[in-house]
């Protein structure tokens, strides 16, 4: 054992002594045994403190011998009866001082179970309710306010994987994904969508889980007395003898699905008797087991807006992107990830260039796209990852589409870093800034020295041509430090004569930069339209973030 281990673990037991806990010696792992609120309650426990590196908190299981007599406890997991004491992610613990970490551990354990067993806490098993229902899942796809009869399927989202549990809208995105695999939908079993204003949670006064119809009963009648008697008016109509019930609560969807005994599923109840079935299940409750699953929500509302909290994201939002090289790549994918395609949006990607096994060291795209379109490749890898988008291409010309009387976008994204074709964009940009939607320009100066974009569109503010006026003159706001120049690679066995060589991590965060701000525009509050972003101090300058005006010498606002 490491010297500095030796003396951690000596800190760790000299604490956990003082607290009147005991080695247990007849387990591998490092355990100790004692009792938390020792003065009031002594709750037998025992504490696991194996990991030094503290990188989770100390697991801590109460003893088999402890019961509560009639109710049970929050925080109180599975069948191990570990104590969740602290959640995940809400501290960390101080590795160079174990001794105050246990003890911290151990302090914050006798709040959680003096809660617990006085009942004040009962509310906390609303918040901890997926961990007491269920460790299986289905996906739900459902509109806000939708409730009644729909089908519960196993669709095969994962080509050659196993099927998975759904319950989504005919048009969902779901469906269109199992159908982009090649696969018949299944007719699936019905499902009973219903919505109670409470939040589903244990009752600590009763068994839990519920095990059959009559144990699902009691507890609804505490949750909600109105969801008593669902499952079973559920079989009153449908063939297949399997239902499910997907609860839309406050705090989740909680599904369980029960299946009607063998005794019940002869012809005489499936036709003649059907309409029978409620009341005949009804009087023999403890025959029906129940199923609980979890029901994770996969709207493509709260796929994009989950991680961006209350900021805003892409969805609906249509736009086009222009270059899906070395940045633009990985810019369509974040643009993706942000809900680019979503809610009645559209992300469409432009590129001529196909990719080569030279692009294969900084692009998104590998080994299976080689020798086909960029656009093409990025819009189908897209698709893959993100079904629910959508997402189209063109490998043709950009200035074409460019060239139309109307464009269909609401923000145009030049990420090629071509510096001719740039300057084309943004010359129809201002001749037509009436009627275009805003372009925002991202690209890499020198060997990825530094990353840098524009956002463009409005009056009084800088287009591209602004911030160098004139070709062979000097920049408004200089880059690149005196004396530094390109640097130029050349490949000619791979038919790859010229290019700027830097790492793929400039590309990553130059695409970064452009979404940050396509995602500010998104929000209506642009900020910054010129960003910097510095890589190499010995060859770039620091440039100020802003908002430059028009400059008197540009040709392409003031044509002369």
């Amino acid at each position: 054992m490491d010297e500095r281990d030796a003396i951690s673990r000596r800190q760790v037991h000299d604490a956990l002594t003082q607290r009147c806990f005991t080695r247990d010696w007849s387990v591998e792992r490092v355990v100790y045994l004692g009792t938390l609120d020792p003065t009031a309650l002594a709750v037998p426990v025992r504490i696991d403190v194996t990991d030094l590196d503290f990188v989770s908190a100390p697991p801590i299981y109460l003893g088999e011998e402890y019961r509560v007599t009639g109710r049970r406890l929050p925080h109180l997991l599975g069948e191990t009866r570990s104590l969740c004491y602290y959640a995940k992610g809400s501290v960390i613990l101080d590795r160079y001082d174990p001794s105050g970490t246990v003890l911290q551990c151990l302090e914050q354990a006798d709040i959680v179970i003096r809660k617990a067993v006085r009942g004040s806490s009962d509310i906390d098993f609303a918040n901890e309710f997926q961990a007491y229902w269920s460790s299986s899942f289905l996906l739900v796809d459902l509109p806000a306010n939708f409730a009644g009869r729909i089908k519960a399927r196993f669709l095969n989202l994962r080509a050659g994987l196993e099927p998975t549990g759904v319950i989504c809208a005919g048009e969902s995105w779901l469906i269109e994904a199992h159908l982009a695999n090649r696969a018949s939908l299944p007719p699936g079993e019905d499902c009973v969508v219903i919505s109670t204003d409470a939040a589903l949670s244990v009752n600590p006064n009763a068994d839990w889980p519920p095990e059959n119809l009559r144990d699902l009963n009691a507890w609804l009648g505490w949750i909600d007395p109105g969801l008593v008697g669902i499952l079973e008016k559920s079989f009153a109509t449908g063939e297949h003898p399997t239902r499910w019930i997907a609860i839309r609560a406050a705090n989740g969807t909680f599904i369980l699905s029960a299946t009607l005994p063998p005794m019940l599923r002869t012809d005489e109840f499936q036709k003649s008797r059907r309409t029978k079935l409620p009341s005949i299940i009804a009087r023999m409750p403890e025959k029906i087991p129940i199923q609980p699953t979890l029901g994770l929500p996969a709207d493509v509302d709260y796929i994009f807006s989950r991680n961006m909290g209350n900021m805003a994201n892409l969805n609906g939002k249509r736009i086009l992107l222009i270059g899906a090289g070395t940045i633009g790549g990985f810019l369509s994918h974040q643009l993706a990830q942000s809900g680019a395609g979503a809610m009645d949006g559209r992300l469409t990607i432009v590129d001529k260039d196909e990719l080569r096994t030279a692009n294969l060291g900084r692009h998104l795209l590998g080994i299976p796209y080689i020798h086909r379109n960029k656009a093409e490749g990025c819009c189908e890898f897209i698709k893959q990852q993100l079904p629910m988008l959508t997402v189209d291409f063109h490998s043709g010309d950009a200035l074409d589409i460019l060239d139309a009387s109307n464009l269909p976008y609401d923000l145009i994204i030049d990420a090629t870093g071509e510096e001719a074709f740039s300057l084309a964009v943004n010359d129809r940009s201002v001749r037509h800034r009436e009627t275009w939607p805003p372009v925002l320009f991202g690209y890499l100066v020198g060997n990825g020295a530094m990353a840098q974009s524009l956002f463009t569109g409005e009056s009084g503010r800088a287009c591209l041509k602004c911030l160098k006026p004139r070709l062979s003159g000097p920049s408004r706001f200089p880059t690149m430090r005196a004396g530094i120049e390109v640097t130029t690679a050349e490949n000619m066995e791979c038919a790859d004569p010229r290019y700027i060589p830097y790492p793929v991590t400039r590309s990553v965060v130059a695409a970064s930069l452009i979404c940050e701000t396509a995602l500010a525009w998104a929000r209506g509050s642009i900020g910054h339209r010129f960003r910097s972003h510095l890589f190499d101090p010995s060859q770039a300058l620091s440039v100020k973030d802003g908002n430059p005006a028009v400059s008197r010498d540009c040709p392409a606002c003031s044509p002369t």
